[in-house]
């Protein structure tokens, strides 16, 4: 990730779009499961490289971008991914979507559907499937499937099981092939997958856990009240940000609210006196200029953590 860029750019939505583009994927395409199934990281950087007057521009008058995303509205963190995915490849000269979230039916049975179908610059028809996760290393065993979701409800592996042995194969089926726009032939699927790994904020952090890109962005997450805070420094800050401000790093004017550890630990209190749902905390520091900038993120999960539910992908 590119972050001379990033501090150049202030408008939370143009971040989040620079994010999209630059961010290390989960993934390590080499990985034999993967090779030539993921879009790689230095592509990515080439492309964000080859955007920077275009962001810059866009930080400048964001209307543009408010719009469109304002006319897709989601609570979801996956769907204003996939916003942020078209907006940036509907304003690339070099490709041409084909179709979004194109559903795949076998007779009333749906059977899945194509993120992202695009024709790109080599006039291939490539089909994406996109995803950003956040999981959790719930045991420090360099696994797949040590990783969940910090409501327990999906597992990394589970996840990449079906990405990659039932998504990304949909061309390849008489169903995935009838979907297709007239005259449209698949040429190739890749996994567009990005997000964050959190490990336990006592526990080593081992990143060598196999198909996972040793660049992947990483937080931390404690259980509450019987883990203390990993603040980095002592003069940082805290802050709760909504779902859809978790993509890139954040940034907050300098009147902004934020929470010394104290207040911080009261509101949690708060929070899971009612509630076992996770939250994600920003650690904020002041620059130079005054605004605050995150230095650490990470998940406070309730006591009992990982609650026992049924782990399923979703």
């Amino acid at each position: 990730m590119q972050n001379t860029l990033m501090n150049t750019l202030y408008n939370p939505a143009v971040r989040d779009l620079a994010w999209v583009i630059g961010a290390p994927s989960l993934l390590e395409p080499t990985e034999p499961p993967y090779q030539g199934r993921v879009v790689d990281d230095a592509w990515c950087s080439a492309q964000l490289q080859n955007r920077t007057s275009w962001l810059q521009a866009l930080d400048r008058s964001p209307q543009p971008l408010h719009e469109f995303i304002a006319a897709r509205p989601t609570r979801r963190l996956g769907h204003y991914f996939e916003t942020l995915i078209i907006f940036w490849l509907s304003h690339s000269a070099d490709t041409h979507i084909l179709a979004t979230n194109l559903q795949v039916q076998d007779e009333l049975r749906t059977l899945g559907e194509y993120d992202l179908l695009f024709r790109d610059a080599d006039n291939k028809v490539t089909h994406w499937e996109a995803a950003v996760k956040f999981y959790l290393q719930q045991e420090p065993v360099a696994e797949q499937r040590a990783f969940i979701g910090p409501g327990t409800r999906d597992r990394l592996d589970l996840k990449l099981d079906r990405v990659f042995q039932h998504q990304l194969l949909l061309g390849e089926s008489t169903a995935g092939q009838q979907a297709l726009p007239p005259a449209i032939r698949l040429d190739c699927a890749r996994a567009f997958i990005k997000g964050y790994l959190f490990y336990h904020a006592t526990s080593p952090a081992d990143s060598s856990v196999q198909g996972i890109s040793d660049k992947h962005l990483r937080g931390w997450w404690s259980r509450h009240t019987l883990d203390i805070l990993p603040q980095t420094s002592s003069e940082s800050r805290w802050a709760m940000l909504p779902r859809l401000s978790w993509l890139a790093p954040a940034r907050l004017h300098a009147e902004a609210e934020v929470m010394t550890c104290e207040a911080l630990n009261t509101r949690l209190d708060t929070h899971f006196s009612t509630s076992t749902d996770a939250v994600l905390l920003f650690e904020m520091q002041r620059s130079k200029t005054g605004i605050w900038e995150e230095i650490s993120r990470g998940f406070v999960v309730c006591k009992t953590w990982p609650i026992i539910d049924t782990i399923s992908h979703h």
